[in-house]
């Protein structure tokens, strides 16, 4: 493919980036920072649109986010349209390793980003640190975007502190994912600590949670009892509540 511009305007409208392939096929790029949201969808539809023409059907769109909701995945994929997801840690990630010359010489034998290992390491342990300093720490940079069930997130915490001849180590009924979730409000606890993303709609079974980091900026449902009760908009500090909302929950 050859780019054939940043920021193309049609009509009024900017198409963040065009493409053209050697069968001189368009391909339209929509780039969102944050998570992608309904009306991205629609704008992504409206750009094709204006590139569609009977005797010209070749254009193909394509949505690019630092997150996807499953939801919104599944349907682009039922729906045939293209969609990446790149988390800020990967981009991070990408960009350290381009900012080192002597990577740079090697780009062609060497791959961006090598596998993540997965282990965890023993931290230094202390009968006085908090659950929520013990997420920090597991769950740092290089964890951003790795999706997990709840029982993978207690056992890796619990590896990370383990039981000593000087310290008890961490209780796994202390640990609750869901506790740490910006998608999931509980009956009487502070609504504070966000760290992870529920992900209802991931499987059926045990559920899962994606890591997202604690300055996410996270915008979606949240949910009580499995259950859209709120959601979180974009600009305002505080989430709006629906009639669902748990009475005790601060």
């Amino acid at each position: 493919m050859s780019l054939e511009g940043r920021q193309v305007s049609i009509k009024g409208k900017y198409i963040d980036l065009l493409f053209k392939d050697k069968h001189k096929g368009r391909l339209i790029i929509e780039l969102k920072r944050g998570t992608v949201l309904r009306k991205d969808i629609g704008q992504l539809m409206d750009y094709e649109g204006e590139r569609l023409f009977p005797d010209d059907p070749t254009v193909r769109v394509m949505l690019i986010g630092n997150r996807v909701p499953p939801s919104f995945g599944r349907s682009l994929d039922h729906h045939g349209l293209e969609w990446r997801e790149f988390p800020i840690a990967y981009l991070i990630e990408f960009l350290q390793y381009f900012s080192n010359e002597q990577v740079q010489q090697t780009i062609a034998t060497k791959p961006i980003k090598e596998p993540m290992q997965q282990r965890t390491e023993v931290l230094s342990n202390s009968s006085s640190e908090k659950i929520w300093d013990k997420v920090r720490k597991v769950f740092d940079y290089s964890r951003f975007g790795e999706t997990l069930t709840g029982e993978q997130i207690i056992d890796r915490i619990e590896a990370a502190y383990p039981r000593t001849d000087t310290d008890k180590g961490t209780n796994r009924s202390s640990i609750i994912p869901s506790d740490y979730c910006c998608n999931i409000v509980n009956n009487g606890i502070t609504f504070k600590f966000h760290y992870f993303e529920y992900l209802r709609d991931a499987r059926r079974g045990e559920p899962q949670y994606k890591v997202l980091g604690e300055d996410f900026d996270y915008e979606g449902a949240i949910f009580w009892k499995k259950e859209i009760v709120g959601e979180w908009l974009k600009g305002e500090a505080e989430p709006r509540k629906g009639a669902g909302w748990p009475s005790k929950s601060r």
